[in-house]
């Protein structure tokens, strides 16, 4: 197993660099942070600017003292606010790691759940009713299901109980007098929701035809033959190897989900990275924009990493190789 393991660690490390490489490259090709000095009567502006940030250097020069820095933590100052980019990055991502968290707990229990039940009475009308609304929630556009949301669990409920405040609140993660019951979980009910309506859509349909791949495969087949008890069958064997799948599918959406939530936090207004990268991109800010890629480059290829791990222990095999 530590062979297993050192191996992966050892492959994630190029591949990183070559992410950082490709990260740096495209920023700078694709954006100008001098930009907003266009328009500056002083025709030296623009130069000076370049030569402060060192962008009037080779690239891979410009590279490699990034990357120096970045692997240093000085990730320097946002063009726009002034502010110390890992402070503003560690505030973003915290926002965004608690909605991640609670929606992919929640969208793992109930997809692990669904799929299993449909394949274990396919063709049952629970079966096409939980089919029926995957394909729902898979073609439903997320910011009409987020207003919906908002519109029926807090505006409209609060009006037929006739309280003074919503049972669920649409804006921010915190009340800020701190004096609400269960405040935070009320804050944070809605975008949870509103995140695992597709994860659980999804993750309900790859669980499901693991499921029966796995019921279907010989050595069940002859477990059941013998006499092993049917929830055995189904929760000792089959449903061990059926999460392969859904372990690799859930690292890569976990890793993109800790990137940002750009709609759900847009609508719930959430300072989270999927709004700070629309700032960054809007204001041209690459202080910003190019250790938000990296960081989310990172968790990507992280999660990955712990997807091989678990794929590891669920399948022996899979070390050998």
């Amino acid at each position: 197993m530590f062979s297993y393991v050192a191996r992966r660690i050892l492959i994630s490390i190029p591949v990183l660099l070559v992410a950082s490489v490709l990260v740096f490259v495209f920023v700078r090709a694709t954006t100008d942070p001098t930009t907003h000095l266009r328009l500056s009567r002083d025709p030296m502006a623009i130069q000076r600017e370049r030569t402060r940030l060192g962008l009037d250097k080779p690239l891979p020069v410009q590279y490699g003292n990034w990357l120096h820095d970045f692997v240093r933590g000085r990730w320097g100052e946002s063009y726009k606010t002034q502010r110390s980019v890992s402070s503003e990055i560690r505030s973003k991502l915290w926002v965004t790691t608690q909605v991640a968290f609670f929606g992919v707990v929640l969208s793992l229990i109930v997809a692990v759940g669904i799929g299993v039940f449909s394949a274990v009475r396919q063709y049952s009308t629970l079966d096409y009713v939980f089919t029926g609304l995957s394909f729902a929630g898979l073609a439903m556009p997320i910011f009409w299901f987020a207003l919906l949301l908002i519109q029926f669990l807090s505006y409209d409920l609060q009006k037929w109980l006739g309280w003074d405040q919503p049972l669920f609140f649409s804006v921010g993660l915190r009340e800020p007098s701190g004096h609400v019951p269960f405040g935070y979980f009320r804050h944070i009910a809605l975008p949870v929701v509103c995140l695992s309506v597709q994860l659980i859509a999804g993750w309900s349909r790859y669980q499901r035809a693991s499921m029966l791949e796995a019921m279907s495969s010989e050595y069940l087949r002859t477990a059941r033959a013998k006499g092993v008890p049917r929830h055995k069958v189904v929760f000792k064997h089959a449903l061990r190897n059926a999460l392969i799948p859904l372990v690799n599918v859930t690292a890569i959406d976990m890793g993109a989900l800790f990137g940002g939530l750009i709609i759900t936090e847009t609508i719930f207004s959430l300072p989270g990275m999927g709004r700070l990268l629309v700032d960054s991109l809007l204001n041209g800010d690459t202080a910003v924009l190019l250790p938000w890629l990296m960081v989310t480059a990172m968790f990507i290829i992280v999660f990955n990493l712990v997807a091989d791990l678990v794929v590891g222990v669920l399948d022996p095999r899979v070390r050998l190789s």
